[in-house]
């Protein structure tokens, strides 16, 4: 019996044990990737987060970095991919309610920035009028987010060299994305819409533009191109037959959340 006790007592203490360090290993914002049983091979992250201010707009802006965790000598040149979340009625974090598709592309060896676009008390988007004329305001808001953040990182890591830099937006944040990138094609190799409704991609292969389409949501006129100017110039529209516009953050089923991530996958290694 007094045998028995030291077992459950030893086992009692080893739980305990791997708890707390699981507990610290959260907390210090790193994460283990889980088993693929696969040959492809997934990076443990590290998870930032930061506010910076932009002075000459006078605007905090948060962001997160979701990163691979690489020994230091193979950091050289990385993949960047910029995310712009939906809109969210000035949700503060909302920045990180896409931690599925985020923290996947981590773990894909892609260096992920996720921006906070909205802030409490900042005015609501508009609903009325002509939408293109009267959300162009905060479509431009969100395209200075992205450039500061993009010069931000560049300043506090100036070791690395960006290889890429492709654009991922939801809905509002799709829209500011495509502005972005017609804005900026210079810089701007790929651009992921997940259902932008509003600002049309343009006609043009480069950047390379793809968009996953919801069940329940039809973009504005224009907003998509016509499928033979998608032939010439590579645009992909991906229909999906089973996930609604709301379903495109952390709130979709598992289900969703991986085909959403496979082909995002697919599109930024080019493996269509």
């Amino acid at each position: 019996m007094k045998r028995r006790k030291n077992r459950f007592y030893t086992v009692l203490v080893g739980i305990l044990f791997l708890t707390i360090a699981g507990l610290a290993s959260l907390s210090s914002g790193y994460e283990t990737p889980g088993s693929t049983g696969k040959k492809n091979k997934r990076y443990e992250i590290r998870i930032e987060k930061f506010q910076v201010l932009d002075s000459i707009r006078n605007r905090l802006i948060p962001y997160a970095l979701f990163a691979p965790v690489l020994k230091k000598e193979k950091v050289d040149s990385i993949r960047l991919v910029i995310f712009s979340h939906g809109y969210g009625s000035n949700y503060p974090k909302n920045y990180l309610n896409y931690s599925y598709l985020t923290k996947r592309l981590a773990r894909e060896g892609f260096w992920t920035l996720s921006i906070q676009h909205e802030l409490p008390g900042d005015s609501l988007i508009p609903t009325m009028g002509i939408i293109q004329i009267v959300r162009m305001p905060f479509w431009k808001r969100g395209e200075e987010n992205i450039l500061f953040v993009l010069n931000h990182f560049k300043r506090t890591n100036p070791d690395l060299i960006i290889r890429s830099v492709d654009l991922i937006g939801h809905s509002n944040g799709g829209d500011m994305s495509v502005l972005t990138a017609k804005n900026h094609p210079e810089f701007i190799r790929k651009v992921i819409t997940l259902d932008n409704l509003r600002m049309p991609i343009p006609n043009v292969s480069k950047p390379q533009f793809s968009s996953l389409r919801s069940v329940d949501k039809k973009a504005d006129t224009l907003v998509i191109p016509p499928e033979e100017v998608c032939i010439t110039c590579g645009i992909r529209i991906i229909q999906l037959k089973q996930t609604t516009h709301n379903q495109m953050n952390d709130e979709g089923s598992r289900k969703q959340k991986k085909q959403i991530n496979n082909y995002v996958k697919k599109i930024l290694e080019d493996r269509f």
